[in-house]
């Protein structure tokens, strides 16, 4: 009788599991897709990383800079976005929609060196990813 009671538990569970994952009951909550949301926006990044990172004297700021690269507010974009960089002529410093061929994702990453910003602690991976977000999603000048 114990054999046949476990056995009558084992289809009874069964059953209510193939029943709770019936395509009409998994409908009901669809995960709403965000792979075409932006996560990041120039102005976002211009203000978090750029002005406090980058745009520096002696850096990428209005006073000689390096790379000829201008990462200050109202120019970084025309100096980034599907620009071939100065001293990685084989990569755009970002390649709209890829931010895997992107000079700044590989030099933040320190995939590239020196891996930037130069003499400080690197980015967070989170800021990096964002940063990705951003170019993956068409590096809109917003």
């Amino acid at each position: 009788m114990t054999n046949k009671f476990l056995i009558f538990i084992f289809i009874l569970s069964t059953g209510i599991i193939f029943m709770n994952c019936s395509e009409e009951n998994t409908t009901q909550f669809q995960m709403i897709p965000t792979s075409n949301i932006p996560l990041s926006k120039l102005s976002d990044i211009q203000q978090k990383v750029f002005t406090q990172s980058c745009a520096l004297s002696n850096c990428h700021g209005s006073n000689n800079t390096q790379a000829n690269l201008l990462l200050t507010e109202g120019n970084a974009y025309n100096y980034l976005v599907n620009v071939q960089s100065v001293l990685f002529p084989q990569f755009n410093r970002v390649t709209t929609d890829s931010s895997s061929n992107s000079l700044l994702i590989k030099i933040l990453k320190g995939e590239v060196a020196p891996q930037m910003p130069l003499n400080r602690d690197p980015l967070d991976a989170a800021v990096i990813d964002s940063m990705a977000k951003w170019i993956d999603n068409g590096a809109l000048n917003n």
